[in-house]
């Protein structure tokens, strides 16, 4: 039907009032959010994958995810450094792990690093007269602000271009470039990417599944990856101007989403939406980009000649 295509969009674009109030109600979002309980949940996340890195360092919990014999070892909590509520978030995440308890003779001793909003943390178990801990802390850096703001830049280019695969690329590089960019204690080194994203919220659940997959599974998933990226490049070098581009763009769409993800969880994504604060800031956003995709570019010629 001709000009059925355009109806929707022409009728949307006639209301500017949906994207004003989308934008209200992330701005608001970010100025409700209560930042103290972001930094709280994010450094008890944090503890509890730190428990995590020592449990297998000890040979408590195999690769695998197991628990070797249900074994339960009472410790004492310690805090050297930082803020005294951290305290309180490390014993919460010993009451989280399935291995350690509260209670002795076992100590658990709690480095923290803390500079302006970035939180170094490390346990270090005491037991039995040796120590044992993870090489490098985990570092925490709460900023809710960065999941909003690449998440504008990005839907701004979607509007401005009628692009949302670039849109979401954008977003994702400018959350990671962000992050990067935070400042950094002075004394202590920045790790590097890899090991950034490795030890982020979602490199760590990632590596956790890899490990408790067996060997074929690993391998039949990059099989099956790879594949995908063949097929698609040679779509596109067959028949560019017949979804070869909107495969393309399909691609870069996922690939930027993956980076904003991952970096917005390293930012605080997770515990900003156990606040309605975040929930509405959300809300906000997807309205934007539900406006976006309405206004998108039509993928194939034929869709401007109906």
């Amino acid at each position: 039907m001709v000009g059925s295509t355009d109806e929707p969009t022409a009728a949307i674009a006639a209301r500017p009032w949906i994207p004003a109030l989308a934008m209200l109600l992330a701005l608001w979002g970010l100025f409700a959010t209560d930042d103290a309980a972001v930094d709280r949940a994010m450094i008890r996340a944090a503890l509890g994958r730190d428990l995590g890195r020592i449990t297998e360092l000890a040979g408590l919990r195999p690769t695998d995810g197991a628990v070797a014999d249900r074994v339960s070892m009472p410790v004492t909590v310690i805090q050297e450094g930082g803020p005294t509520w951290i305290t309180e978030q490390a014993e919460a995440a010993v009451d989280d792990d399935p291995v350690f308890t509260r209670g002795e003779p076992h100590l658990l001793r709690v480095e923290v690093v803390h500079d302006a909003r970035t939180y170094g943390v490390r346990g270090q178990l005491w037991r039995q007269g040796w120590s044992l801990r993870a090489p490098e802390p985990l570092w925490v850096s709460p900023a809710p602000w960065v999941v909003w703001l690449s998440g504008l830049a990005g839907v701004g280019w979607a509007l401005g271009r009628r692009r949302l695969g670039g849109g979401l690329m954008l977003a994702g590089l400018l959350a990671q470039g962000l992050m990067r960019a935070l400042p950094w204690p002075e004394p202590f080194v920045r790790p590097s990417l890899e090991q950034t994203l490795r030890d982020g919220p979602l490199g760590h659940a990632v590596v956790a599944l890899a490990r408790s997959l067996p060997d074929i599974s690993v391998a039949l998933g990059a099989g099956v990856i790879t594949l995908c990226v063949l097929l698609m490049l040679l779509d596109h070098r067959r028949s560019p101007g017949r979804g070869g581009d909107l495969v393309v763009g399909g691609l870069l769409g996922v690939l930027g989403m993956l980076a904003w993800l991952e970096a917005s969880l390293r930012a605080g994504l997770g515990p900003w939406l156990g606040q309605p604060a975040g929930i509405v800031a959300l809300s906000g956003g997807l309205g934007l980009w539900g406006w976006a995709w309405r206004r998108r570019r039509p993928s194939s010629p034929s869709e401007d000649d109906t």
